[in-house]
């Protein structure tokens, strides 16, 4: 069994209905993820699956489906599709109420919409048009919404995929409401992430090609855009049938320094969370993609995590509008905004004399026509990411927060292209105290993100695992990146994550505590907020139910690193990531053991040594005469300096000598030798001639 195999197979998956013929030939094709309190909805090629997340968590099977087949594939093949593109990719699924869904189909490039059942899938009425509620294509990005019984959905209107479009649809009483047509201002090839309510607005999060930076290529933006719920279009003469209230503004997500580094590629955006007491909402993006190569191939691949305070997106709208100038887009003096202020809601703030949006003045609604963008942009929370991470794009984001014994500690789950998830322990004090991380933490390192004076918040990569088999999930035709996660769903009361691939399903449990065994180094050592330590039982899952005495050390304030010696991961594998000590995290020595060894080391050297000078000592040799001075230089003739050792004098100890003469200068030779000979007319001389400049020493005679 391979590795990657060994991996995967323990935890239980889905690919398709046993016996279904189309789906073992084409794939799954997993489109959308809607989880109903223990209910999970998966809306794939042709069918809608219900799984009973409180079934056993060993297995992940359907316990009730339904199949919906296009009839138009005549029709989808004479606009010259494939045969396999002329399916019914189901790509909307949101509830209506309590007791019906949405789900809305490609249906061959001709969308439909039905309602079901949210208890047995049974259809209910009948069927409505797709049109602006679903895209045409499949690949196409859609995001739809139920908010005071009214559908709020975010596509492509036309086959063309040249109509984008924010569209207000199925309200009782009420006619469509749209955003402006064929408008680069407005929308210019927007690809839909999030939507949600928050307060009086309706928030939708999306990347687009940036109007504002045209001059440079196609640039792409992240963008937050907002409108009021209770808008109903503009006047007869200006915006009817339009938003009057349609703002939008960007979403930067950045590391700061000295040459600002950009991630603008919105990947995710999650639910609104609680963080630090205030709603939030956390959002995934990338660097920008390479447009010569490959799809979504990126120039520099990676990804950041920041989180936006609600409050903060909110007041970005109140700032001022922009508007082109040249070939540079510029603020708009506050004089020139005509009052009451464009994109306020009827009745409230700013527009609180204002029964109706049909109501507001013709210089505002033609002010909001031609100024949908604001200037500047909305900053994350702490000024940087959360989390960063390069060499491999990230593309789905799950969050749980309120984790751990305390309830204080957050994680992230995210997604990647070639398959893998990541598991990461945010920083636990509040992101304004951060610093710039400059990337993240391999397994098993930390990461200071707080000030320097708070050593206790850190990000860590807790996991890194490997999911995707190639072997168990089948590709669909016409995947890109089948490795790629489309998808990440928390079941909290399951204490468990589904993960989404285009083949298939798979189900995760969030605790993985197991793998520590009884080694309580490891267990504590992970620092993972999902596992505690109890001696009586090991590393388990943390539950409320837990007797006292169980241990977690999430700061690291023990110490504890290393596995207990030999312990093995009991799956195997190259996912099972486990902590050996690096150099220096051996046992230490005491220190007075290291002086004892000092010194008797040196006590026992010095003895030697003078054991060796005894036995070896020569017998003396007898002092010879005094040679005669030579006579002294003139000033003329300065003492040549010595560089080396003077070779011993020629003929024996007592042999008489002349001073030699002070040669001139030599010519330095053309190559150097290893050995110099001695020069000639010289060699019957008693005392060798010095060297004649550095070089190694002559070699002695013996």
């Amino acid at each position: 069994v391979s590795p990657r195999s060994a991996a995967t197979a323990a935890y239980p998956r889905f690919g398709g209905l046993r016996g279904d013929n189309g789906t073992a030939q084409l794939g799954l094709d997993f489109q959308r993820m809607l989880r109903l309190n223990g209910t999970l909805f998966v809306a794939a090629r042709d069918h809608i699956y219900a799984f009973d997340l409180r079934q056993d968590k060993g297995t992940l099977y359907p316990e009730r489906h339904l199949t919906w087949e296009t009839q138009d594939r005549e029709n989808c093949a004479m606009r010259g599709r494939r045969q396999d593109e002329c399916h019914n990719y189901i790509r909307v699924l949101v509830p209506r109420d309590a007791e019906t869904l949405l789900a809305c189909g490609t249906n061959a490039f001709s969308p439909l919409c039905r309602t079901y059942q949210v208890s047995s899938l049974a259809q209910q009425g009948d069927e409505v048009s797709g049109q602006a509620r679903c895209p045409f294509d499949a690949k196409q990005s859609i995001v739809a919404l139920f908010v005071d019984g009214s559908l709020y959905s975010a596509t492509v209107a036309d086959f063309q995929a040249s109509d984008a479009v924010i569209y207000r649809s199925l309200s009782p009483g009420q006619a469509p409401l749209r955003t402006l047509k064929y408008s680069s201002r407005w929308l210019q090839e927007p690809h839909f992430v999030q939507v949600l309510p928050y307060g009086p607005y309706v928030y939708f999060f999306f990347r687009e090609v940036a109007v504002e930076l045209s001059a440079l290529g196609k640039v792409l933006v992240a963008r937050v855009a907002r409108v009021c719920r209770n808008d109903h279009g503009g006047s007869p003469r200006v915006l009817e049938r339009r938003w009057t209230s349609f703002l939008k503004v960007r979403l930067q997500c950045s590391v700061p320094g000295d040459t600002v580094f950009y991630f603008d590629v919105l990947e995710a955006v999650t639910p609104p969370q609680t963080l630090h007491g205030r709603p939030a909402v956390l959002a995934l993006f990338g660097t920008q993609p390479n447009r010569q190569e490959h799809g979504d191939v990126g120039i520099i691949p990676g990804s950041a995590v920041c989180a936006f305070y609600l409050a903060d997106v909110e007041r970005s709208f109140e700032g001022p509008f922009a508007e082109p100038r040249g070939a540079t887009w510029t603020s708009v003096p506050e004089d020139r905004v005509p009052q009451p202020r464009p994109g306020s809601c009827a009745g409230m703030g700013p527009a609180a004399g204002v029964v109706t949006s049909g109501d507001f003045p013709d210089e505002t609604l033609v002010f909001a026509k031609e100024h949908p963008l604001l200037h500047g942009a909305v900053s994350p929370a702490g000024g940087r990411p959360l989390f960063t991470h390069t060499g491999t794009r990230l593309t789905q984001l799950a969050v749980d927060t309120g984790v751990g014994p305390r309830g204080n500690q957050t994680v992230l789950f995210l997604g990647a292209e070639d398959g893998r998830l990541l598991k990461v322990l945010a920083a636990a004090q509040h992101p304004e105290a951060m610093q710039p991380p400059g990337g993240t933490a391999a397994p098993g390192d930390t990461r200071e993100l707080g000030d320097s004076k708070d050593s206790s918040a850190k990000t860590l990569l807790l996991e890194e695992i490997s999911l995707y088999d190639p072997g168990r999930c089948r590709s669909p035709r016409g995947a890109r990146v089948p490795s790629r996660v489309l998808g990440l769903e928390l079941h909290l009361p399951g204490r468990e994550l589904i993960v989404a691939f285009a083949g298939c399903l798979l189900r995760l449990p969030l605790s993985r505590c197991s793998r520590h065994g009884s080694c309580r180094r490891s267990c504590l050592a992970a620092r993972d907020p999902y596992c505690v330590w109890l001696p009586s039982r090991g590393c388990i899952p943390f539950s409320e139910d837990l007797p006292s005495g169980f241990q977690q050390d999430m700061e690291g304030s023990l110490g504890i690193s290393g596995t207990c010696q030999g312990e093995v991961g009991e799956h195997g594998g190259h996912w099972e990531w486990v902590r050996h000590p690096g150099p220096g995290a051996e046992a230490t020595v005491p220190v007075a053991v290291l002086v004892g060894c000092v010194l008797g080391a040196f006590a026992l050297g010095a003895l030697a040594t003078g054991l060796v000078a005894t036995c070896c000592q020569r017998p003396a040799v007898p002092k010879a005469p005094p040679e005669p001075p030579c006579s002294p230089r003139t000033s003329a003739q300065p003492p040549v300096p010595r560089l080396y050792p003077a070779l011993p004098p020629q003929g024996g100890a007592g042999a008489l000598r002349d001073c030699p003469e002070p040669e001139p200068p030599a010519l330095p030779p053309a190559r150097a030798p290893r050995d110099r000979e001695p020069r000639r007319g010289h060699s019957a001389a008693l005392g060798p001639a010095e060297p004649p400049g550095p070089g190694p020493p002559g070699r002695a005679a013996r």
